[in-house]
């Protein structure tokens, strides 16, 4: 068991390798990357709609790196951005949530990272659970999250839409990175209008 708390740990910034992708915490080159996670209306159709320009001008401005529990997803060969993840307890519990860049979507990056993100709290955290939120309307997200072995737990409305609140114990297998979690019969990708 690591030395991880609620509270953060001692042995942080982690790396975290999976077979495609490093999830690290994001650096100052990670910027335009992470202005565009927040700021793409594509991205952010399902996570409560594109930052306002403050908080654009804030992540212009602002530090990036070491703060608990949040990191970039990167790719392994070339440490590219593509996305974003992270484990935090803003609701009291546990909770999983991440967002890839609109051209790395449907190619199992999101599982990927889930997987591996998942295999290191079940390894290093003292939590039985943990928790994602995803919009009804989210069918991509809801039928990943099944898949990683999440069940719903409630119902509840946040950002003006309907959300499921699901989750899954830590003592659960999760699949093999091999295992294709998405496939074909999966609804698309949110597309630009």
């Amino acid at each position: 068991m690591g030395c991880v708390t609620t509270e953060g740990t001692t042995e942080w910034p982690v790396r975290i390798h999976s077979p495609r992708l490093v999830i690290r915490p994001p650096g100052d080159a990670d910027r335009a990357a992470l202005i565009r996670l927040m700021t793409d209306p594509v991205t952010r159709e399902y996570l409560g709609g594109a930052v306002d320009y403050a908080s654009r001008q804030a992540l212009e401005l602002s530090p990036l790196g070491l703060t608990w529990g949040r990191w970039a997803l990167a790719l392994a060969e070339d440490d590219t951005m593509i996305g974003s993840i992270s484990l935090g307890y803003d609701r009291g519990e546990l909770e999983i949530s991440y967002a890839l860049l609109p051209e790395w979507t449907g190619q199992g990056f999101a599982a990927e990272s889930c997987i591996a993100l998942l295999d290191w709290a079940r390894q290093e955290l003292e939590d039985e659970h943990v928790i994602a939120i995803s919009q009804t309307r989210n069918k991509r997200s809801v039928e990943l999250l099944r898949k990683l072995g999440f069940t719903v737990r409630k119902g509840l409305e946040e950002f003006g839409a309907q959300q499921l609140l699901l989750e899954r114990a830590l003592s659960v297998p999760l699949p093999e990175y091999a295992q294709p979690l998405q496939t074909a019969a999966d609804p698309p990708p949110p597309t630009r209008r």
